[in-house]
C-alpha cells in the first residue's frame, strides 16, 4: 500500500535537458487551451441565449474569463504560473453551464471533461487547482441555493433531483477521485516524455559522434580529408569575396617508414599524435590542420594579402621539426618537407592546388628534405634565402656572429667626439657582413628581436665598462629600441639588470626610440619612459620630423635629445638657397624646449658648416667617421685627441 501511494503521489524531475522540450510542448497546450476557452465563449454566449433568457450573463461572464487569459499569453506563454490560471479558467465555465442550466446533472459532466482535457499538460497541479476551484464552486453555490440567495438577478438554482451537501460531497468524491486517475495519468506521460527525450538525446548525440568521427582522423583527432574538402571550398568563396588569398601547404614527414620498420606501429602512431600537436602550437588559430592519410598532412592558411605572411609559419614548423622528440623512451630525429601553393596566385580551382602543393612537397624532398618549395618559382628563390636568413640567425647568435658597431657624435664647436650610437651588425662566417637592413625587419616579424635587443643592451654597457677602464668615462654610448621591443619585453628590467651586472654610470648611456613608438600605448609608453628617466639614462627620439613631431609629446615625455632624420640633411644645399625651413624649425625648437639636438646622415662638408651655423649640438654621419668596430673606435678615439 505505502509502495503504492509512494508511486501515486511521487513525480519525477524534468531534467534540464528535457526542460526545453516540456515549455515547448507546454506552449502547445496553451494554444488549445485558448482555443477550447474561446469556443466555450461561443457556446456560452449565443448558443445558450437561444434556450434561456441569459446572454448578457454568459457574454460578460465568460469575457472575463477569456480575455485575461489571451492578453497574458504573450508574457506567460510556457510558464507554470500561466496554466494555473487557465485551470481555474476552466473550472469556472462550468459555474457559467451549471448556472445557465440551473444546475442539470448533465452539465457536471463537463467539470470532468475539462479536467481530463487538462492532462495535456505534462503538470499535475493544474489538476489540483482545478479539483479546488471545483470543489470550492459546489460549496458556494450549495450555500447559495439553501439559504435561498439571488446572484445578478439570477433564479435562485433548484435541483430536479434535490441538491443537498450529500449531493456536494458526492461530486467532491468524484473530483478528489478523478484527481488521482488523472493525476496517475500525467505522471505516466512525465515518466514517457522524459523516457522519449533521453532516448531522442542519446541518438542525437550519437548521431553527432558519428559525424565527428566521420570527418576527423581517429588517431591525432585532426580533420580528415572529407572535413577538408567541406572545409576549403567555403574557405575558397569567402577568400573570393574578401579579396584575400590562402595556402595550402602540403607537409610529409621524411623517413617516417623507417620508424614503423624499426620500431613498430605503436612508436609510429604515438609519433603522429605529437607531430599533430607540433603543428597545432605552430600555426595560427585562423589555420585549418589536416591529416589526410599516413605521415601527410595539409594545412591551410587562409586570410592573408601577402605571401611573406607565410615566413614565420614555414619557418617555425621546420625549426620544430628539428628538435630532438622524446616517444616512448626513443629520442627521435625528425625532419619535414613541405610543398606550397597560393590561392589565386597558383590556381583558382582546388584540385590543381592541392595537385600543386604535392608537386611542390616532392620538389622540396627533391632539394634534401627538411625543406620547403614554392609551387611559384619567381618568389620561391627570394622566400627560400629569407627563411634561410631567419633559420640561420639563432645559429648566429649561439656562435656570437652579432657584434656592435660605434658610431662616433661629434660636438660641433669642438669636433671633439663625445659620444657614439651602437648599432647591430651581422658577420656572418660565410657571407661576411650582413647589414641591419637585411636581419631586423625579418627579426622583428619571427620576434627574435627581443632576444637581440637584450643582447645589445648587455653588449653595450659591457662596453662601456670597457671604455671607463682606459679613460673614456665621459662618452655616451646610445642603442636603438625596437617597436616591439619596447611593447613586448620588459625593457626596464633589461636595463636595470644590465646596469646592475656592469655597475656604470648612467650618465653614459642613453636609449634612442621613434616617434611610433611613443604614440603607441601613451599611458605605457610614458610610464615605462619615466621610469627609465629614473634610472639616469639619456633618452633620445630618433628620426625626428618623419614622424608625429608634436610639439605636446616633446612636452608631456622625459625626451634629452632630439635626432634630425637625414632627409632633413639632405634638404641643405651648396649655395645656401632652398635650406630646409623643417630643419630651421627644428633646430629652434631644441633650443626653445632646452633639448639637446643631433643631426645624423651629415656626409658634407657645407653641411656640418650650415649646421655649426645653426648652433646644432652635435653631428653623425659619414662626414666624420662610418660605424666601425669596437677595436677601430678606440683607435679613433685615440687619434682624435
Amino acid at each position: 500500500m505505502k509502495k503504492t501511494l509512494s508511486n501515486l503521489f511521487t513525480f519525477p524531475n524534468i531534467p534540464s535537458i528535457a526542460g526545453h522540450r516540456f515549455k515547448l510542448f507546454n506552449i502547445e497546450s496553451d494554444r488549445v487551451m485558448i482555443a477550447l476557452l474561446i469556443f466555450q465563449w461561443f457556446i456560452a454566449t449565443f448558443v445558450t441565449s437561444i434556450l434561456y433568457d441569459t446572454y448578457y450573463y454568459g457574454f460578460f461572464g465568460s469575457a472575463l474569463i477569456v480575455l485575461p487569459i489571451i492578453f497574458l499569453y504573450p508574457y506567460l506563454k510556457g510558464q507554470r504560473y500561466y496554466r494555473y490560471f487557465i485551470a481555474i479558467a476552466m473550472m469556472l465555465f462550468s459555474v457559467i453551464f451549471i448556472q445557465q442550466y440551473l444546475g442539470r446533472i448533465e452539465m457536471h459532466f463537463h467539470i470532468f471533461i475539462a479536467m481530463a482535457i487538462l492532462t495535456l499538460y505534462k503538470d499535475v497541479m493544474p489538476l489540483i487547482i482545478a479539483a479546488a476551484t471545483t470543489i470550492l464552486h459546489h460549496i458556494v453555490f450549495n450555500y447559495l441555493q439553501f439559504y435561498e440567495v439571488s446572484l445578478f438577478d439570477m433564479p435562485v438554482m433548484v435541483f430536479n433531483y434535490g441538491c443537498g451537501f450529500d449531493i456536494v460531497i458526492l461530486h467532491a468524491i468524484f473530483v478528489i477521485s478523478e484527481l488521482l486517475v488523472l493525476g496517475y495519468i500525467t505522471k505516466l506521460q512525465i515518466e514517457r516524455t522524459i523516457i522519449l527525450h533521453n532516448t531522442e538525446y542519446q541518438v542525437t548525440e550519437l548521431n553527432k559522434e558519428l559525424q565527428h568521427t566521420s570527418l576527423h582522423d581517429v588517431l591525432t583527432g585532426l580533420p580528415n580529408r572529407l572535413y577538408l574538402n567541406e572545409k576549403i571550398d567555403i574557405l575558397k568563396q569567402k577568400a573570393e569575396e574578401n579579396g584575400k588569398k590562402f595556402a595550402v601547404i602540403f607537409l610529409d614527414l621524411d623517413h617516417f617508414k623507417n620508424i614503423n620498420d624499426t620500431l613498430g606501429h605503436d612508436i609510429g602512431d604515438a609519433l603522429l599524435q605529437t607531430v599533430a600537436n607540433i603543428l597545432k602550437n605552430c600555426v595560427t588559430q585562423n589555420s585549418l590542420i589536416t591529416r589526410i592519410g599516413g605521415d601527410e598532412f595539409i594545412i591551410v592558411v587562409s586570410d592573408f594579402d601577402d605571401t611573406e605572411y607565410l615566413l614565420p609559419i614555414i619557418s617555425n614548423v621546420l625549426e620544430n621539426f628539428r628538435k630532438e622528440l622524446f616517444i616512448k623512451g626513443y629520442a627521435l630525429q625528425l625532419s619535414v618537407s613541405m610543398g606550397i601553393s597560393i590561392f589565386p596566385d597558383d590556381s583558382s580551382e582546388i584540385k590543381e592546388l592541392m595537385k600543386y602543393a604535392d608537386i611542390a612537397m616532392y620538389q622540396a624532398k627533391a632539394n634534401g628534405r627538411d625543406n620547403f618549395s614554392f609551387f611559384t618559382q619567381t618568389i620561391n628563390k627570394k622566400l627560400h634565402n629569407e627563411v634561410d636568413t631567419i633559420n640561420d640567425m639563432q645559429r648566429a647568435f649561439y656562435d656570437q656572429e652579432f657584434k656592435l658597431y660605434y658610431q662616433a657624435k661629434i660636438d660641433v664647436k669642438t669636433k671633439k667626439i663625445i659620444g657614439a650610437e651602437a648599432l647591430l651588425r651581422w658577420q656572418h662566417r660565410e657571407k661576411g657582413l650582413i647589414g641591419p637592413d637585411i636581419f631586423i625587419p625579418l627579426a622583428e616579424s619571427t620576434g627574435f628581436i627581443l632576444s637581440l635587443g637584450k643582447f645589445v643592451i648587455q653588449e653595450s654597457m659591457s662596453a662601456i665598462k670597457r671604455f671607463n677602464e682606459i679613460g673614456y668615462d665621459d662618452l655616451i654610448i646610445s642603442i636603438n629600441v625596437s617597436s616591439r621591443q619596447f611593447q613586448k619585453s620588459d625593457l626596464y628590467e633589461d636595463l636595470k639588470e644590465a646596469l646592475d651586472i656592469n655597475n656604470i654610470d648612467t650618465k653614459n648611456f642613453g636609449i634612442e626610440i621613434t616617434e611610433s613608438i611613443m604614440m603607441e600605448h601613451i599611458k605605457k609608453t610614458l610610464s615605462t619612459l619615466n621610469d627609465i628617466k629614473k634610472l639616469g639614462i639619456s633618452i633620445y627620439i630618433d628620426d625626428f620630423g618623419t614622424g608625429y613631431s608634436s610639439l605636446s609629446y616633446l612636452k608631456t615625455f622625459p625626451i634629452d635629445v632630439l635626432k634630425i632624420d637625414k632627409s632633413f640633411i639632405d634638404d641643405i644645399s651648396e649655395n645656401g638657397n632652398n635650406n630646409g625651413l623643417l630643419l630651421n624649425t627644428i633646430l629652434a625648437m631644441g633650443k626653445s624646449l632646452d633639448l639637446k639636438v643631433v643631426a645624423e646622415g651629415v656626409e658634407l662638408k657645407y653641411q656640418y658648416d650650415y649646421l655649426k651655423e645653426k648652433d646644432c649640438d652635435m653631428i653623425q654621419g659619414y662626414y666624420f667617421a662610418k660605424p666601425m668596430n669596437e677595436k677601430d673606435f678606440i683607435e679613433l678615439l685615440k687619434n682624435s685627441k
